[in-house]
């Protein structure tokens, strides 16, 4: 099967829907002692040490999400720069014992905190780093060489000689070990690596933005190329994302040669399981051809279809300044997953803000795939029900008033935080759309859109001293509650945004 088998995808999402019957006719108990390990160890292989003293950005974060940085105006890269970068997309924060158990937290939020996605970096134009292929290790803040050499040409080429990557200072690719997510969420992890992935990129593209160095995240290349080069495993583990870093005037030289890479790394359970149905939409998604790129590269999406709406009575809301969020390097550091809501209302002013911060495309090779839908429970200055929020006019429009706190603590598996949250934030699409102009390859890219909007939304909220948590939902029942607008749209991602029950005000 090939990437244009669109029947793949459409088969897989229908199968890894939840629904309430699913979830409890199919229970899943998880085996602690099998649990895999977080972190992608290369023992006896060279590392790197990053420097400690990180001197994180202050750049107000509505600010950094806001910004978008034009390659011919992209400052240079430095070990420091691209420590803090890497540093907050997915550095270790902090670490908790709980009974026996070390929790490690990650710089962005991951699903059931397993952290699937692992990152490398080919170093080009860095000054104080020695050019070459590394893997970033989040565990000890260390890069591992893994090849020696310039190999941007060889990833450009696999990209369709994407001139971004040609002339980035550094190319990094972002890949997903699926066992971990696995784990817990069998099959439809291979949507929640996608979220993990879009997350890490909110964090990452922010952070380049308060560097003032551009950011392009690219999705259509040849898999099996960088496969060989990362030297992937390529049913356990896959390519999800690049992103050209920066820009330099001098484009890179052509590559070594690549031979096969064959470091050993550290297993990551004792067992691991594969799902049949995981590994074959993973391989039905893949690119394998130059022809192939280009077709992904070249499409284009269908004209949207015509939708109900409320526009002429949209609500356009004022937004909070940039100067009154917190720095992005505290954010981040602040920055988890709220176990609690309090029942309390932030102002429509916050939620304005948060929406208006989070919403706007990443630069990317794919267009908009998304459609942003809320349930507002509690917001001081709007009024509570269903809305879809129009990210062009960045106006709320009513599809429905009134009080769904009980509809939206359902939808997300019946979970209080949904009911207690104070707007729980839905981001959907129509998967066929993109299907259709991307292949399979738009399914992941729809998933990894809704990730990077979710994370830009957890960043918006702590840094104005809320709340924010990622869930999962209820897939056809949520386009029934948001239709007949969403008809023909499924749920990709929810996360919940209000005051968490420790922060409360006495």
């Amino acid at each position: 099967m090939a990437n244009d088998y669109i029947e793949a995808a459409r088969v897989f999402h229908e199968i890894t829907k939840h629904s309430y019957t699913s979830v409890r006719s199919s229970p899943h108990f998880l085996d602690w002692d099998n649990k895999p390990l977080p972190y992608k160890i290369y023992p006896g292989s060279a590392s790197v040490a990053l420097p400690r003293d990180l001197n994180l950005s202050s750049t107000p974060t509505l600010a950094a999400l806001s910004s978008h940085v034009p390659p011919d105006f992209s400052a240079s890269i430095d070990t420091d720069s691209l420590t803090r970068i890497l540093f907050c997309a997915d550095g270790l924060t902090r670490q908790k014992r709980v009974g026996d158990d070390d929790y490690h937290f990650r710089a962005a939020a991951s699903a059931g905190a397993l952290y699937p996605i692992e990152i490398y970096v080919a170093a080009g134009d860095v000054a104080g780093f020695e050019t070459g292929l590394y893997h970033f290790s989040p565990a000890d803040l260390r890069m591992t060489g893994l090849r020696r050499g310039d190999w941007r040409s060889y990833i450009a080429d696999a990209a369709g000689k994407r001139p971004s990557i040609l002339r980035a200072r550094a190319v990094i690719a972002m890949s997903a070990i699926y066992w971990r997510s696995e784990w817990k969420y069998r099959a439809r992890a291979y949507r929640y690596c996608y979220w993990d992935a879009g997350t890490i990129l909110a964090n990452l593209l922010s952070a380049a933005a308060a560097e003032e160095i551009s950011a392009e995240v690219i999705t259509a290349f040849e898999d099996p190329a960088l496969e060989t080069l990362l030297g992937i495993d390529t049913d356990r583990e896959g390519m999800i994302a690049l992103v050209a870093l920066g820009r330099t005037d001098d484009p890179a030289t052509p590559s070594p040669s690549v031979e096969p890479l064959t470091l050993e790394t550290i297993p990551l359970s004792a067992n691991e399981v594969a799902y049949p149905d995981l590994v074959k939409i993973h391989r039905e998604s893949r690119l394998v051809t130059a022809d192939e790129v280009a077709s992904v590269a070249g499409a284009k999406l269908d004209s949207a279809p015509a939708q109900s709406s409320s526009s002429p009575s949209a609500l356009h809301l004022e937004t909070i300044t940039s100067e009154e969020s917190m720095g992005l390097g505290e954010t981040i550091l602040r920055r988890g997953s709220s176990r609690a809501f309090a029942q309390e209302p932030i102002t429509a002013e916050e939620l304005a803000t948060i929406m208006a911060a989070s919403s706007e495309h990443p630069q990317a090779d794919f267009p908009p795939l998304t459609d942003t839908y809320l349930i507002v429970n509690a917001a001081n200055g709007m009024e509570p029900g269903a809305y879809y929020y129009n990210r062009d006019a960045r106006a709320f429009e009513l599809l429905k008033p009134g009080n769904f706190r009980g509809e939206a603590g359902y939808l997300c598996l019946e979970q209080p935080l949904g009911m207690d949250c104070s707007a729980l934030i839905v981001y959907m699409a129509d998967l066929e759309r993109a299907l259709h102009a991307f292949g399979n390859r738009g399914y992941g890219d729809a998933h990894l859109e809704a990730g990077i909007l979710g994370g830009r939304a957890y960043l918006a909220a702590y840094s104005l001293g809320r709340g924010a948590t990622g869930l999962t939902f209820y897939d056809d029942d949520t386009t029934k509650f948001f239709e007949p607008h969403a008809a023909g749209k499924s749920p990709l991602l929810m996360v919940a945004v209000g005051i968490p029950r420790s922060r409360m005000k006495s």
